[in-house]
């Protein structure tokens, strides 16, 4: 197989809130935004799922289809590094000698590991560029609108069909207010302390009303209880973000570890923050570049629509090395 470039695109649908933030200020959350320019000048701060972020999603995914297809899913056999190195690229060490180990390291790095090659990584004192690129997610609406027609002119043709009308970036924020009580101010469960230990928490509670009463800012402030109230940022759910990924592959092994990850992330994707608080699903609605079937669901028409047997060349791939593949995680310096 030639070198073949392969290109994806997709629309997401957010069905849940997704909060993925750039930073915090006090105790409220930022979303994630790029400063995209306007039509006539000027810049407008639109929300973005970084490409960072849809990176780590598909090395996610690679990573635990490869210990399946390992038999090491379920068996706790990874060192540190190796765990560092599926999940997370690895790291340059800065140890080992470059110029003895680099181009044998290489070849055997990415004979067992067929994703490090699409996704590049680290070992020893060597980075290892990947093969894949991978978009920001960019939120549809009349911000972007512009850069959609010229980028991506199949996305605003796509959303005219289904007459979904493009709204400012602003109205696609929300504001997320949650407290995290503290069980202390309860009556009911102070009763189930130990003896004594009721003592400290009476006399920190008295000390408190004090120093409401005088008005001391600085006693406060430290006898104040563990209660925190948090607010953040978020992008609605049901906001459309358009999302691509572009790789160079030179074999049908390559393709098909590009298809299986893929194809995985995009059935149970899951980016930014609060996830375990109902927060940051997301489910592909429309694509160009993936020939899909007519499926009831668009999760179920994505492995089928990448191939009819998507991931039966990476496991077999996989399979035929484990006893190897275990050698190399339990040695690999990442």
């Amino acid at each position: 197989m030639t070198l073949q470039t392969k290109r994806y695109e997709f629309v997401l649908e957010a069905t849940q809130p997704i909060a993925h933030h750039a930073e915090t200020i006090g105790n409220e959350s930022i979303l994630m935004r790029e400063d995209i320019r306007q039509r006539g000048g000027g810049f407008a701060a639109v929300p973005i799922v970084t490409g960072d972020t849809m990176r780590h999603g598909l090395r996610e995914a690679a990573a635990y289809a490869y210990l399946d297809a390992a038999g090491l899913l379920d068996e706790p056999a990874l060192t540190e590094a190796a765990l560092r190195l599926l999940f997370a690229g690895g790291m340059v060490t800065g140890r080992g000698d470059a110029s003895v180990i680099s181009l044998d390291l290489y070849r055997e790095m990415t004979e067992l590991v067929p994703s490090l090659k699409l996704l590049g990584g680290c070992t020893n004192s060597r980075v290892i560029p990947g093969q894949l690129a991978v978009d920001a997610a960019t939120l549809v609406c009349s911000e972007t609108q512009h850069v959609l027609e010229k980028a991506a002119p199949w996305v605003v043709a796509w959303a005219a069909e289904r007459q979904e009308r493009l709204e400012s970036c602003r109205a696609h924020v929300g504001e997320e207010q949650r407290v995290r009580m503290d069980p202390a101010l309860v009556p009911e469960k102070r009763n189930l302390l130990a003896p004594g230990a009721d003592t400290g928490l009476a006399r920190r509670l008295a000390a408190g009303e004090v120093a409401h009463d005088t008005d001391d800012a600085i006693a406060k402030d430290r006898e104040k209880s563990t209660m925190l109230p948090r607010r953040y940022e978020v992008v609605k759910r049901g906001s459309l973000f358009w999302w691509g990924l572009t790789c160079r592959v030179y074999s049908p092994l390559e393709e098909d570890t590009l298809h299986l990850m893929a194809a995985s992330f995009l059935a149970n994707m899951g980016v930014g923050g609060k996830r375990g608080t109902g927060h940051g699903a997301l489910a592909p609605v429309a694509w160009r570049g993936v020939v899909m079937p007519e499926l009831s669901l668009p999760t179920q028409a994505i492995a089928a629509g990448f191939g009819p047997k998507v991931g039966d060349i990476f496991r077999r791939h996989v399979r035929e090395r484990a006893p190897r593949i275990r050698e190399l995680l339990k040695t690999v310096d990442a």
